[in-house]
């Protein structure tokens, strides 16, 4: 066969025997049915959980550690937790275990309408610092009034514990808002346990807040979801 001869039933051949003709639906989505909530909530809870048993096992060895954690406070540190899935339910399990009879904050941070201006008010309120806050004052000068009741021997309420669920949620992102916290984490007895889910949390915390948040990192991948 010729060159011309060929490229007629080689490269071109090729293309007309896999030639197909597409074919176009008369179905559209406008005659789908949408699902209400109720309905979809449904659906989602009978989905199975995929490797429940093993879930459960790693939650398991988790909560043989809880000491070691409750130890770390008590030493002076602060803890920080990371890894995938939603840790919420872990750490609420530890504090109902070591600190239930103790002065304890819980933050939502990953709430985006989060005040913690407001918070802090509600603190020196209900924990009667002797002081009225109001709207007037900074976050600046809150900060200082729960730090200098905690450093005064004299105080009524001895130590505080604050957990924070996403310490780096949209609301607390904001270099203010980590220089207070990290004040406060430098108080020897205020007490911090905070857990961090995006993958650049760690930027968050320059050489001078790492110091003063004195972090112990510990990794507790759960695979649970964040819903």
């Amino acid at each position: 066969q010729s060159i011309l001869e060929q490229d007629k039933t080689g490269y071109e051949r090729y293309f007309e025997d896999h030639q197909m003709k597409t074919r176009t639906s008369n179905n559209t989505l406008v005659g789908v049915g949408i699902l209400d909530k109720v309905e979809c909530m449904n659906i989602l809870t009978k989905i199975p959980i995929k490797h429940k048993a093993e879930i459960e096992l790693l939650s398991n060895l988790y909560k043989c550690q809880f000491l070691q954690w409750y130890i770390e406070l008590k030493s002076g540190f602060n803890l920080l937790f990371y890894g995938y899935g939603s840790k919420k339910q872990l750490l609420e399990e530890f504090s109902d275990a070591y600190l239930r009879d103790r002065p304890l904050l819980v933050i939502n941070g990953f709430l985006s309408k989060l005040k913690i201006k407001e918070i802090f008010i509600q603190v020196i309120s209900g924990v009667n610092m002797g002081v009225k806050p109001g709207s007037r004052e900074t976050l600046e000068e809150l900060t200082e009034i729960i730090k200098e009741y905690f450093s005064d021997p004299d105080r009524d309420v001895q130590c505080l514990y604050i957990m924070i669920h996403n310490i780096d949620g949209q609301g607390l992102r904001t270099l203010q808002i980590q220089n207070c916290l990290s004040i406060l984490a430098s108080c020897p007895n205020i007490y911090f346990i905070a857990s961090t889910d995006h993958i650049n949390a760690t930027l968050l915390f320059d050489q001078d807040r790492a110091t003063k948040f004195n972090w112990i990192w510990h990794d507790i991948t759960t695979f649970n979801h964040y819903e």
